[in-house]
């Protein structure tokens, strides 16, 4: 037999209104204006610039109910038709699609296939479906075991009865309460919702092009490290007011001079150790004076210390 690919196809007017054809011959001569009018008015009603132009809606009127035919501008009214509610079809991303899916939710309203129908048509979002009487701790069931791991609850009058559901989706359950109890729901079932978030981790690893050789140890056997200090003379052993000695190294600076030199000898221009050890320079006050306030200084008779002494050294930066 033969397939009658035309059988369940809607045929297509394709008529064309011609006004002088189907007039009499007399009307044209003795009545042009009326045939012009009636031309301009089919004219007018085929045309889609006319405000009320509904020649080809008319042509349409058996395809106006056909969510797959119809005219875009239908399809919110359409949508109110069938959701019973809904005010537009934007909500979709296809809605001639979902207009279909929503006429066929409600043959499937009640079953595991149509709540998760629902939440893919209405929010793109995957949902798992359990039933509570699944998970019911029976005593004439094997799998009811006491403990953690059987994961069975005792009965009770929310999700784990016989008339218990629990919808796991990734949406909060205020989102889709009212649409769910409308559409997909079946009466006299106890439901409730669960937020889950099933979302994959990236932990990408990545290497170097290539890997360098590591530096070579270098291993020191022997190290000599000497202790270099300047030459300086010891000149800072007094305090600068003249008086504190900071380290007793008396027989270091006594030894500068010759051990015959008595001390009445030395008392005779040093009234003090202090003026004896001081780095700084006398004067040529020639002063025999001998009190307590240390005024007993060099003079020219003086054998011990002489201008041309060079007790300190000095240094050209030039050189």
């Amino acid at each position: 037999m033969a397939i009658d690919y035309g059988s369940k196809r809607r045929l297509k007017n394709f008529k064309v209104r011609k006004v002088r054809e189907s007039l009499p011959e007399y009307f044209t001569s003795e009545n042009p204006t009326l045939v012009s009018f009636l031309e301009k008015y089919y004219e007018f009603l085929d045309s889609s610039e006319g405000t009320h132009a509904f020649g080809d809606d008319a042509r349409q009127i058996f395809a106006t109910k056909d969510i797959r035919e119809m005219s875009p501008i239908l399809l919110d009214p359409m949508t109110t038709e069938v959701s019973g509610g809904l005010k537009s079809s934007d909500i979709f991303n296809n809605p001639r699609y979902a207009l279909t899916r929503i006429a066929e939710l409600t043959r499937l309203k009640g079953s595991r296939f149509g709540m998760e129908e629902f939440f893919r048509l209405f929010f793109q979002q995957k949902a798992e479906v359990e039933y509570g009487k699944q998970s019911m701790f029976l005593l004439s069931d094997s799998a009811s075991q006491i403990g953690v791991e059987s994961l069975k609850f005792i009965q009770n009058d929310e999700i784990f009865q016989t008339f218990g559901l629990l919808i796991k989706t990734g949406i909060s359950v205020n989102n889709w309460n009212e649409l769910y109890k409308k559409y997909a729901h079946p009466a006299g079932f106890y439901y409730a919702g669960q937020v889950i978030s099933d979302a994959e981790a990236l932990n990408p690893i990545t290497a170097p092009l290539s890997i360098e050789d590591s530096a070579d140890t270098t291993i020191i056997s022997q190290a000599v490290n000497p202790m270099l200090t300047l030459f300086t003379q010891p000149t800072t052993l007094v305090e600068s007011d003249g008086i504190l000695v900071r380290q007793s190294n008396f027989n270091e600076q006594l030894s500068d001079y010759d051990s015959s030199i008595s001390l009445a000898t030395l008392d005779k221009s040093y009234h003090t150790i202090t003026q004896l050890i001081t780095p700084n320079s006398f004067t040529f006050d020639d002063s025999s004076i001998r009190d307590s306030d240390e005024n007993a200084s060099p003079d020219f008779s003086l054998i011990i210390e002489t201008m041309d002494n060079e007790l300190f050294t000095t240094s050209d930066s030039a050189i």
